[in-house]
């Protein structure tokens, strides 16, 4: 389980709810505050972005592709490594996308562990890549777009009207910007997407989600679109959870799956596979799942004899023509 405190994440959902986050200055002398950005927003850092990543190229560097074909072409970065890279970015592409449709626990374990691996592989490959790459176009866009978000993310006020920076004017030096980055990365690092989970999950917001009647605006007052990230992403995920928990088969789980977010959706996915791959089951009575065991078929609370003995034992030792034909469409 997430180690948050009931008071954190009251003061998550404050933070949430006001649409910023308030801090002391880099000197610790004034308070000032975070703009928390959505949607509606973000099209204006994505023409940023495409805006620098033309000056890039005006500039004469390389664009990604322009870049790898040049490391390859001088031997820097072999066609074999490029080659390699490109399977198993595939191969975990494909297990990820499997490993979503299983259902059994002992299959889920098991690909878990090869998704891990293989992420590891995946990794070592794409950060040897990235040193020989150096700065390209995109790289370049991408370093203009974190100075602008952050240099727009700070206001001096709480109702966000008035910017600590003038971007256009602003000439902040390299010390004092490194100092905002660190700043603003301590305050994200409070909406890390496990915490998120963790929020709406919680028993008190699970209570608002009801009271609110699942409707955003009742939340927020406000729509979708003018929602920020955080905001969308804490909606989402309590309907999501309210109507995980509000399932037959949820009331059997235990303690420590129901209360944390990941362990809670891993089990729901998995009984979501289970039912569309089962459609007649019910969850009571008896269920025969070929290839399961007890402990797979425990995980996701269906009453079940899953194995020709346990039907055999059923069907007083033997197996009859109807028993077989049944084992045999699942």
């Amino acid at each position: 389980m997430i180690d948050l405190t009931e008071k954190k994440l009251k003061l998550l959902f404050f933070e949430i709810c006001n649409g910023n986050s308030k801090l002391l200055d880099k000197d610790n002398k004034t308070y000032i505050y975070i703009k928390h950005f959505g949607e509606f927003t973000s099209g204006e850092f994505e023409e940023y972005f495409f805006e620098q990543y033309e000056i890039a190229k005006k500039k004469g560097l390389p664009t990604l592709a322009e870049k790898e074909k040049f490391l390859i072409d001088q031997d820097y970065w072999t066609k074999t490594q490029n080659d390699e890279l490109k399977y198993k970015k595939e191969k975990l592409n494909k297990l990820e996308k499997s490993y979503a449709d299983l259902f059994l626990k002992s299959h889920m374990d098991k690909a878990k562990k090869e998704i891990n691996e293989l992420k590891k592989e995946v990794k070592i490959l794409e950060d040897e890549k990235k040193d020989l790459l150096g700065i390209y176009a995109e790289i370049y866009a991408q370093n203009k777009l974190e100075y602008f978000y952050i240099l727009n993310s700070f206001y001096k006020d709480k109702d966000l009207k008035e910017k600590l920076f003038d971007f256009y004017n602003e000439d902040i030096d390299s010390n004092s910007y490194y100092q905002y980055i660190v700043l603003h990365n301590k305050v994200t690092e409070k909406f890390h997407i496990n915490h998120i989970k963790a929020l709406a999950l919680s028993s008190s917001f699970q209570n608002i989600i009801n009271v609110s009647d699942e409707n955003c605006y009742y939340l927020f007052g406000k729509p979708i679109y003018n929602l920020t990230y955080y905001q969308n992403s804490i909606f989402t995920y309590g309907k999501y959870f309210s109507n995980i928990l509000s399932m037959q088969e949820a009331r059997k789980l235990d303690h420590a799956t129901k209360n944390n977010p990941d362990k809670l959706l891993e089990w729901y996915n998995a009984l979501v596979n289970f039912k569309s791959k089962n459609p007649n089951s019910s969850g009571k009575g008896m269920n025969f799942v070929m290839g399961a065991n007890k402990e797979d078929m425990e995980y996701l609370k269906q009453d079940v004899k899953n194995d020709m003995n346990d039907m055999a034992k059923a069907q007083g030792g033997k197996l009859g023509i109807q028993e077989l034909a049944k084992l045999s469409k699942i």
